[in-house]
């Protein structure tokens, strides 16, 4: 199998390996079930927001609703130009249809006729019918009213009528009257308390099964005379406009009525002197009462048919209310699903929170155990040195020798901080010999000498790892050893056969032609065997140099005769490949120590890839330079063909830059020539740039006495050649 398919198959691997992931943690599934539980959450605060809007009672009943909330804040918006045209030049155009007139008690309105409005904009079947069928809303508005509305934001529309009688201080003198009874107007949703036939706003809350609603309108029942007996309310609160001290009264004592029936009342303005009191069940009048306010009445509609082109909150709403009609269901699907999987995830948390806490629970008691022994010594010595600390200081301070005790607890001090850096010495004597360990360095075992208790136990345990250490690392080198003399020994056996296959080959060529095609054959049949034993013989260099079984004697040689002597060899294989040769050396020697003849097989290999693989028509590089401690060798040329393997890919055994493997080669030049550097204690680095290759040989130079016996070995006469950058081609033979 190549080494590609052995890459694309540990690929596959490592793909399965992640998809067989562990399953999520505690974390994990908390924050899920947090999601779920927010979704959930949300979906029931829709649903019940639709259902205050009666979307579950009727689709006719929730616009209903939905579109009164928008006519008080129109209604709000109309009333506050009282002083003008009640916002009729602003408001005739829009889906707004209403009619306003102002209460008098002395003169009788005949509300079906369009003369008793201020302002109408209602038809005439709209007046015709049933006024009390529409929108009603009816204000006390003075020059000291406050209005607020909202009629842009479709969710957040609002409208109020607001009287400042809170400006009155407790100090105030004058009447104090008993309150009779609590209004509560349910169509401008305003409450007062009656006094005397007089009534006095006030700020009402309801609690509703023990929550607080400011939205008393949809607690009213449908004949809007009480509250509705389906919701179970708690009480009423009441309290003053200025935010005083409220009141709880009983629900049943709060009357609910319509705008019509205020009538009968006479309704405090804004301007009038008043203070409330609910704790005193109360209404102090000032003296200087003087009521000047003025009572309107409201009645509004949404027009039927809407105008399309108009641009308010009632065309806005259509299709909002259309699309809540069609999917009013929708919200209990998804509180629903949500709240499933709110199950679901809360029990894979619950799960593994508490495999988690029992994991931690084995984890401490482990611990507990192990540790037993030490921690009873603790125990038992910290016992024994505070019942000498009591005794010691006792005698002392008997004896009135608190000048000792002092000095004592001194020397005390003392021997702690010596204790102390004793302890984080040894502690670090422990963490040195750790690492060394760690970075693999199991010659030097940790000085246990002086060192006493748990200390000397602990460095003892790691010596004795570092010793099973360095056995396992033997037993897998000695592992790796057998594998590669068994590739050995079998290759041997291989080419012997080889070997009399080329002999027989040599005899029958010698014998009389029978037929033309024979020689044909026999010359094929040879340079096979031939090509078979090339590479039989790579492979024992090969398993021999990575094995370390060749023996390199190391020697100080003259680095720039042995890579002229190279270059010489090759100058003419260059020349007939096209390649330009551009070399460059230093001037000065540069020795170093290596094995002459495996350092000539290195080049040996590198030039024939060059030769073998290079582009023709390229420059060939060859650079020798002279580092402090390191000669470096830089080859670099061009590639013939396309590679997309990187240098380390590409230095392994039987890997070839032609993936075809069409092209001479077998792919263990490179191997072998950085098996035979580490020999010599140099380095090989191949780097790959697109179609450029450059190989780095790295040698230790020689030490100034070495210096002086390098032999300069015969060099043959070469041709001068042109100063080149080299580059390695990254193939095999």
């Amino acid at each position: 199998m190549s080494i590609r398919k052995e890459r694309d198959e540990m690929m596959k691997m490592q793909t399965t390996e992640k998809m067989e992931r562990k399953p999520h943690g505690a974390f994990f599934w908390l924050i899920l079930t947090a999601i779920c539980a927010t979704i959930a959450g949300l979906a029931m605060v829709v649903i019940e927001l639709f259902g205050n809007y009666g979307m579950y009672e009727s689709k006719a009943v929730f616009r209903k609703n939905f579109n009164d909330r928008i006519l008080r804040s129109y209604a709000v918006y109309a009333l506050h130009d009282y002083q003008d045209d009640f916002e009729l030049a602003h408001l005739k155009d829009s889906n707004f249809r209403y009619a306003i007139y102002q209460a008098d008690p002395d003169v009788t309105v005949d509300l079906h006729q369009r003369s008793s409005y201020l302002v109408c904009t209602l038809s005439d079947e709209d007046l015709a019918g049933n006024v009390d069928d529409l929108f009603t809303y009816s204000a006390s508005i003075s020059e000291n009213t406050v209005f607020d509305y909202n009629i842009t934001s479709i969710l957040d529309c609002y409208g109020y009528i607001r009287n400042n009688s809170d400006r009155y201080s407790a100090a105030m003198s004058g009447d104090a009257r008993s309150i009779d009874e609590v209004l509560y107007c349910w169509s401008n949703d305003s409450a007062y308390v009656v006094c005397e036939g007089t009534g006095y706003p006030v700020q009402m809350t309801l609690y509703v099964d023990n929550c607080q609603e400011w939205d008393k309108q949809r607690f009213v029942n449908a004949a809007r005379d009480g509250w509705d007996e389906e919701y179970n309310i708690d009480a009423v609160v009441v309290q003053p406009m200025n935010g005083g001290q409220g009141v709880y009264v009983d629900p049943q004592d709060v009357t609910v009525c319509k705008n019509d029936e205020l009538r009968n009342y006479t309704i405090a303005g804004s301007s009038d002197a008043y203070r409330v009191d609910p704790e005193k069940w109360e209404v102090l009048v000032a003296e200087d009462f003087t009521g000047t306010y003025t009572d309107y009445y409201l009645y509004a509609k949404v027009a039927d048919p809407m105008t399309a082109g108009s641009d308010d909150l009632f065309t806005r709403s259509a299709a909002l209310l259309d699309l809540a009609c069609t999917f009013r269901f929708l919200p209990f699907v998804v509180a629903a699903v949500f709240f499933v999987l709110f199950l679901i995830c809360f029990c894979h948390f619950c799960a593994r929170f508490f495999g988690r806490m029992k994991n931690l629970w084995k984890k401490l008691s482990f611990q507990w155990h192990e540790n037993l022994s030490l921690m009873v010594r603790l125990v038992i010595g910290a016992v024994i040195l505070c019942f000498l600390e009591i005794l010691i200081a006792g005698t002392l301070l008997y004896n009135d020798a608190e000048e000792l005790l002092i000095f004592i607890l001194f020397l005390e001090a003392v021997a702690v901080v010596v204790a102390v850096i004793f302890a984080v010495l040894q502690l670090n004597r422990l963490a040195l010999g750790a690492k060394r360990m760690a970075e693999g360095n199991l010659d030097h075992p940790i000085d246990t000498r002086h060192m006493f208790f748990d200390f000397k136990s602990l460095g003892e345990s790691i010596n004795k790892a570092s010793v099973g250490m360095e056995k396992a690392v033997d037993a897998r080198m000695k592992s790796e050893r057998f594998k590669t003399e068994l590739i050995s020994n079998v290759s041997h056996d291989i080419k012997t056969p080889l070997t009399s296959i080329i002999s027989y080959v040599e005899l029958l060529k010698k014998q009389p032609e029978g037929e033309p095609a024979n020689r044909e054959y026999l010359d094929t049949l040879e340079n096979q065997s031939v090509k078979l034993k090339k590479l039989l013989e790579s492979l024992i260099e090969a398993s021999k140099a990575s094995t370390g079984n060749i023996k390199a004697e190391l020697t100080p040689c003259n680095l720039n005769m042995v890579l002229q002597q190279v270059l010489g060899e090759y100058q003419e294989k260059a020349a007939e490949k096209e390649l330009d040769l551009r070399i460059r050396m230093t001037d000065e020697p540069v020795n170093i120590m290596a094995d002459t003849k495996l350092l000539q097989r290195v080049l040996d290999n590198l030039f024939t890839n060059i030769t073998k693989y290079s582009q023709p028509g390229t420059r060939v590089y060859v650079n020798l330079n002279a580092g402090t401690t390191d000669a470096v060798i830089e080859l670099k040329n061009t590639s013939r063909e396309p590679l997309n393997l990187t240098g380390d890919e590409l230095m392994e055994r039987f890997t070839r830059g032609d993936s075809s493997r069409n092209s001479e080669g077998n792919g263990l030049g490179l191997n072998i020539a950085g098996s035979l550097m580490e020999i010599m204690h140099g380095k090989l680095n191949l780097v790959v740039d697109g179609d450029l290759f450059k190989v780095v040989l790295l040698f230790p130079r020689c030490r100034q006495e070495e210096t002086a016996a390098v032999a300069a070995p015969a060099v043959p006469a070469a041709e001068s050649v042109t100063v080149s950058e080299p580059s390695a081609q990254v193939m095999g033979e």
